[in-house]
């Protein structure tokens, strides 16, 4: 992934601690990671830990504390930790301080069939519950270069056309919900966009 990032002129990989065939402990993914920082350090390239159910954001943060280096950060996705019953504020507040790369996804809850239980899928930005102007006076990308890519929780619309036609409106909505945000700030930001090509 190193050589894919320096042939796509990449600054930052984001990655997770586990895999579907490995579950390191945290002085393992130490190991790891700090035997591949060299060549990363080298080639400029920041090493982002998504914030994710299965790892606590406890450990995520220890892990890029204990590396103790400027290139070993988070990718905060708040929405992805509510799964292991963590507040996203809470995520938000434990991670700020290590930020580097900020997927911006906004989430919403709503009743099953039959009114049994949730279903937390993806909503168009400022629509769900992402609190987005407390994130971005928390973590201040405007002023740390913290990019921010546009990620759907997209549900299936029964086809590939419908689904492909609702992904590209709410990806234009919220480019243009960012891009509103980032011209209402005094300084601008680093604002990318990241969806399924269909």
């Amino acid at each position: 992934y190193l050589s894919i990032a320096k042939a796509l002129d990449c600054a930052l990989l984001r990655t997770m601690i586990n895999s579907p065939d490995s579950r390191p402990t945290l002085s393992d993914a130490r190991r790891q990671l700090e035997s591949v920082l060299p060549a990363f350090e080298q080639q400029g390239v920041a090493i982002c830990l998504e914030t994710y159910e299965q790892v606590s954001t406890d450990d995520n943060v220890a892990l890029v504390k204990a590396i103790d280096s400027p290139l070993v950060g988070i990718c905060l996705d708040p929405a992805n930790c509510v799964a292991s019953l963590e507040q996203p504020g809470d995520v938000v507040e434990k991670t700020a301080p290590y930020v580097l790369n900020w997927h911006v996804k906004d989430f919403a809850f709503s009743r099953r069939d039959g009114w049994v239980g949730f279903t937390l899928a993806g909503a168009k930005l400022g629509e769900g519950l992402l609190r987005y102007d407390e994130i971005y006076q928390r973590i201040e990308p405007q002023t740390r270069g913290i990019n921010q890519i546009i990620e759907h929780w997209l549900p299936w619309q029964g086809d590939g056309e419908s689904t492909c036609r609702l992904e590209a409106a709410w990806t234009e909505h919220n480019m243009k919900y960012l891009l509103d945000k980032q011209s209402s700030s005094p300084l601008s930001t680093n604002t990318r966009e990241s969806h399924h090509v269909c």
